[in-house]
């Protein structure tokens, strides 16, 4: 998404492309920053922090008029992409069954899949109807909003007690 919004604000495919490569070298440490994050906040305090640095993203993102500020932006996705994958996977893996891992993932990746869809879907419904790549990118933040509200709701010691029952039903 985030080429296809550069290229409607007329940059330059091959200065997108460089963006899109910062991202990939800054997440891997990001990552790991994120896990020690995760060790002394817990990790969903660390995602709700990477959820809050998209939204950061977005109104950066929607006020952005160079090249110049789409790679701090990619910088910054970068910082945050990996260690919200990690951290997501890490917190995801608590409150689900160990016996039915693979089950619960499968059931986790689809709905990453479904994401990958949808996020696409709005901000092309709504650059349609506004004839605005800008507010398009806006569209976006309904999805992180909701999914922090989500997790704000998440009660990690019920979903790991219900983890455990279900695995000594199965015993």
């Amino acid at each position: 998404m985030a080429v296809d919004y550069g290229l409607a604000l007329g940059f330059e495919a091959n200065g997108l492309m460089v963006a899109l490569l910062i991202t990939q070298f800054l997440g891997f440490p990001a990552a790991l920053f994120f896990g020690r994050l995760g060790e002394r906040k817990g990790p969903r305090q660390g995602i709700m922090v990477a959820i809050f640095i998209y939204l950061l993203v977005i109104l950066g993102a929607y006020q952005m008029e160079s090249q110049f500020e789409f790679y701090i932006l990619a910088a910054t996705i970068g910082l945050v992409q990996g260690g919200i994958q990690s951290l997501s996977r890490s917190f995801y893996a608590r409150l689900i069954p160990r016996d039915q891992a693979g089950e619960f993932f499968g059931f986790y990746n689809m709905l990453g899949k479904f994401a990958a869809v949808l996020g696409p879907l709005i901000m092309g419904w709504v650059s349609v109807l506004t004839e605005s790549p800008r507010l398009s990118i806006l569209a976006v933040a309904i999805l992180f909003i909701i999914g922090g509200v989500l997790l704000a709701l998440v009660k990690p010691e019920e979903g790991q007690r219900q983890a455990r029952l279900m695995e000594n039903q199965e015993i």
